[in-house]
């Protein structure tokens, strides 16, 4: 009985080993690289090899797990964001902080209420009431408060 015990313990050992042997020789593809890398890198960041390291990647997933909002928030609200061009918080939520009109899965706002919110923030910026460039002053000064330094 202790000899079978001692077989099949070298057999489990020896297909351990095999298996260990082929994921060392399988070629990896582009995606299955992908997948590890949590962190989404764009042509012209810097990066260290620091930032490849399991402890780092383990950081950025914990800040992807935050996800978007699964529902439409100006239906939700019952409200048109054309008649609401004048309310700067609004708009600047839409916006990223070069000015740009974030893209609809950044959103998660349906077609309609995308183009609406579009119409809306290129109206503002056209009326002059949002900076088309930057943050306006009032976020600044907000964000500013939030952080625990003085305002502008």
């Amino acid at each position: 009985m202790h000899d079978a015990i001692k077989e099949s313990a070298a057999n489990q050992k020896q297909r351990t080993e095999s298996e260990r042997l082929a994921e060392m020789e399988r070629t990896y593809s582009r995606q299955d690289m992908e997948r590890q890398v949590t962190r989404r890198f764009k042509a012209g960041d810097v990066y260290a090899p620091h930032d490849l390291t399991g402890v780092e990647m383990a950081k950025w997933k914990k800040l992807r797990r935050k996800g978007r909002p699964t529902h439409d928030v100006i239906d939700q609200l019952g409200i048109n964001p054309i008649h609401h061009y004048k309310n700067f918080s609004i708009m600047s939520e839409y916006m990223t902080d070069m000015g740009r009109i974030k893209h609809r899965r950044e959103t998660s706002l349906r077609p309609v209420n995308q183009r609406r919110m579009a119409k809306a923030i290129r109206r503002a910026i056209g009326v002059g009431l949002m900076p088309g460039v930057h943050r306006h002053p009032e976020i600044l000064k907000m964000e500013m408060r939030e952080r625990g330094g003085r305002g502008i």
